[in-house]
Formats: C-alpha cells, structure tokens, sequence
C-alpha cells in the first residue's frame, strides 16, 4: 500500500503543535489516497504521535538533540524503503532545514512554507505565498512520485488523541562521519503567551501610534479575558514582545472574538486571524483593507473608541 510519511519535530520529547498540523493533514491526504499515514520520530519516545498507521521512532547518539545530517540520513533512508507519495515536514527551523537536503539527496521535488496541499492525478500540488505575500501560487513536480513539502502553521487542526499505531524501531546506529557536529548547549525560552488557545485576542498594529496606547489594548483585554496580539510592525517598533505576533510570520489563531486595532489588514496578518469566528476592526481609514475581512467595523480613533467600549462594558 502507498504511503504519507510525515517528519514529527518534538521539543523536549514533547510533539509540537505544528507537527500535530501535520499529522491532521497527513491524514486526510492518506484517505484520500487510500494510503497508510507513516510518521518518523527521532531521538524522543513514540508516544504522543495520534491519527498514524505506523510510527517509525529511533533514539540513539547524535539524534538528540537535532542536527541535521544524522536526521537527513534517517530520514532519506526512509522515504527510499517506503517510496511514499508524499513527506510532510513542519516548516520550522528544522523542518526547513532538512525539506531541501533530503529532496536535493533523492532528486525529489520540495515547495517550503505551503499554507495548502491536494492530491491530483498522483501527485500533490502545494500552494504557497508569492511575490512578497500578495499571491498564492500552485506548485505541481513535472512527472508523478513523492513530494517533499513543509507545511506552515494553519495547514489544519492540531492532531489529538492517543497513540494507536503500530511502532516499528528504526536502526539508531550512525556512521561516524555523520557525527561531527556536537550541540554542548540548547537554551529554548519558554513561552509565557499561548495565543493560540485564547477565546479572545485584541490586536494591535502600527496604528495604535505608540507603546503607551497599547495600554488601552492591554486594558480591553484585561475586561474581555482575552490576550494581546500584534502585527510585525508593532513587534518591531518594541511595543510588544515577539511571541504575541500574528500571522505569516507569527502565529496563527483561532479566536471566538478578535478585534483588531490600528491594523489596516495586509496580507500577511490576514492570514493569521483569517480563521477567527468574528473580527471587529477599529480603525481611522475608512477605506483600510481590514474592513473587508471584519465582520463589525468601526471608523474611528483608537484612544477614543477603545474608552467608551470600556465604559460599556462597565
């Protein structure tokens, strides 16, 4: 039977949610295909890996923690045994890195940061932003056979449940050139907002005008039980810190409520809140892009719209 193979990232043993993204959209291609979803999980415990067929783990010197060529060996090794109609990586830093050089190995073809995927006539075709995010464009290899694509955060819902699939152990032993590269120390900081969680996330862009304005932001937020997003722009003027940034190059979300404030609605925000059950827009420009996405909109000036909203809400 044909194959999805999907590379699972993990963080300390733990699977990460845009691996999880993967693995749901790892099945759904599977079905289509009447395929079997294989997962590969290296230098962590096959648990905590739902929705595959067949998990192919291994844990060994040099795959903990991750760099790259014993990983792409392991890897390649694989994708040569299964012959699979498609690899699946999370486009992470990792998944990134090792999408190319397993491609390039193989001489398969790779499409980095796809936001969507299908299958047809036996291949699969990856769409992705182009031209500075300001058009998508489909990618299909020129002859049918396996695919390598990384998948950007949003693909799908995160996998859950238990792990049901059968564990095979794939050989841990390297070459010893394959271990020269040796990692003393891996400092991650922990993330102190979970954005993706929040019912509800008031989002702040350039328009807000100053650090001081946020504030107000910060305050609505307090009142509704929701978090503080932003846009890059806000995120590199230092108003706000890196992890609460929203969309192409952020996080995506999936609030109940998000309104969004002082953001005029490019393209790259967009697609990180595209998803919201409802979007209120705060903004002075009338014509401001955003509009076309909120459900509720609101011309005006942030610093005074935002009081009264808080005086309403007692």
């Amino acid at each position: 039977m044909s194959a999805i193979l999907v590379y699972v990232e993990h963080d300390g043993g733990c699977v990460t949610d845009l691996s999880l993204q993967c693995l749901s959209c790892g099945r759904q291609l599977a079905d289509q295909a009447g395929a079997e979803l294989h997962a590969i999980l290296l230098g962590a415990e096959a648990a905590g890996v739902p929705l595959a067929d067949v998990i192919h783990a291994a844990k060994g010197e040099g795959l903990e923690p991750y760099t790259t060529r014993p990983h792409a060996k392991k890897l390649e090794d694989l994708v040569s045994q299964l012959q699979p109609l498609a690899v699946l990586l999370p486009s992470s830093t990792i998944g990134n890195d090792l999408a190319p050089r397993v491609a390039g190995e193989l001489g398969l073809c790779v499409t980095l940061h796809c936001d969507a995927v299908k299958p047809e006539a036996e291949a699969l075709h990856c769409r992705r932003l182009e031209y500075d995010a300001r058009a998508h464009t489909w990618f299909a290899p020129m002859a049918n056979g396996c695919t390598v694509a990384t998948l950007a955060d949003g693909i799908a819902e995160s996998a859950s449940g238990d792990t049901t699939g059968r564990v095979e152990s794939l050989d841990a032993g390297l070459d010893a050139d394959l271990l020269r590269v040796l990692v003393e120390r891996r400092e991650v900081v922990q993330k102190t907002v979970n954005l993706k969680d929040a019912k509800v996330i008031i989002g702040g862009g350039a328009g807000v005008g100053t650090k001081e304005n946020f504030s107000l932001l910060q305050k609505l937020a307090e009142r509704l039980g929701g978090e503080i997003g932003a846009t890059r722009a806000s995120v590199d003027a230092g108003w706000v810190s890196a992890e609460r940034q929203i969309g192409q190059t952020g996080v995506v979300v999936r609030p109940d409520l998000y309104i969004a404030c002082g953001i005029s609605g490019a393209v790259q925000h967009a697609v990180g809140i595209r998803d919201a059950r409802m979007i209120v827009a705060i903004n002075s420009d009338p014509a401001a892009p955003i509009f076309k996405m909120a459900h509720y909109r609101i011309v005006g000036d942030l610093t005074v719209v935002i009081p009264k909203l808080l005086d309403l809400l007692g």
